[in-house]
């Protein structure tokens, strides 16, 4: 779980999510009040798409499950939220557009959009803080799509892996893998039984480890590479 820079629990600048080296204890502190603390049991739904998007939420602890139901009638996973990710950022008159279930027990601050632009107007550090999170985000998220567009199938996994990993958390700590290989290949655009057999060679060349319900990287260096996010590196497993 991320923790509070003022040691507050009802501080906006939670989890050092909008702090940065010129903005001190007072006035993170002189905002404090501003947020709500959520939590959410496994399985809960936090919001319904087409409902209205007032607020955005920091999460603080768990993973999100993203998802929309398209006219065919069969849920699509649009993609996971982990602890440090923002969701709700559109603007107060949209509604959302998708669903959010906790996949496991969650725990996420939530501000109004009035209260959050009220704060970002009032401090100009926090606003670059957001703007550099939400640039880092799209900088993931470009290299998902790029993977599931072009890249082969250890890229697409070795991208999704990463990408289950809680923002500033240790990567070599073990984290949650609740999706079913099913859900991990609809996602990925791959099959279930190819996704399997990418997880096995991760496994048998020491780059994850994977036991039931969590996943834990080995080599976090060449999972990234692999996943393109550093320099190229043959894949001999295939």
């Amino acid at each position: 779980m991320l923790n509070c820079q003022c040691q507050n629990d009802d501080c906006v600048l939670c989890g050092a999510m909008f702090s940065s080296g010129d903005l001190g204890r007072a006035p993170a502190c002189d905002i404090r009040g501003l947020l709500s603390r959520r939590r959410y049991a496994a399985g809960e739904t936090v919001f319904r798409e087409g409902t209205p998007c007032t607020q955005l939420m920091v999460l603080r602890a768990g993973q999100l499950k993203l998802t929309t139901m398209p006219l065919a009638g069969r849920e699509q996973i649009l993609g996971l939220l982990v602890a440090g990710q923002l969701v709700g950022f559109e603007t107060s008159d949209a509604t959302y557009p998708y669903t959010a279930t906790a996949l496991t027990p969650v725990e996420a601050c939530c501000v109004t959009h009035k209260d959050m632009l009220r704060v970002l107007e009032e401090n100009p550090s926090v606003a670059l803080r957001v703007i550099q999170r939400f640039r880092d985000e799209l900088v993931q998220a470009q290299i998902m799509i790029r993977n599931l567009g072009i890249k082969p199938a250890h890229a697409r996994v070795a991208s999704f892996i990463l990408s289950l990993v809680p923002i500033g958390a240790d990567a070599s700590e073990p984290f949650p893998l609740v999706l079913s290989r099913l859900e991990i290949a609809e996602l990925l655009g791959l099959s279930e039984e190819t996704v399997s057999r990418v997880f096995a060679e991760f496994r048998r060349n020491g780059l994850i480890e994977a036991p039931h319900g969590e996943v834990r990287l080995l080599d976090a260096g060449r999972v990234r590479r692999l996943a393109g996010m550093g320099t190229g590196e043959a894949w001999s497993g295939f």
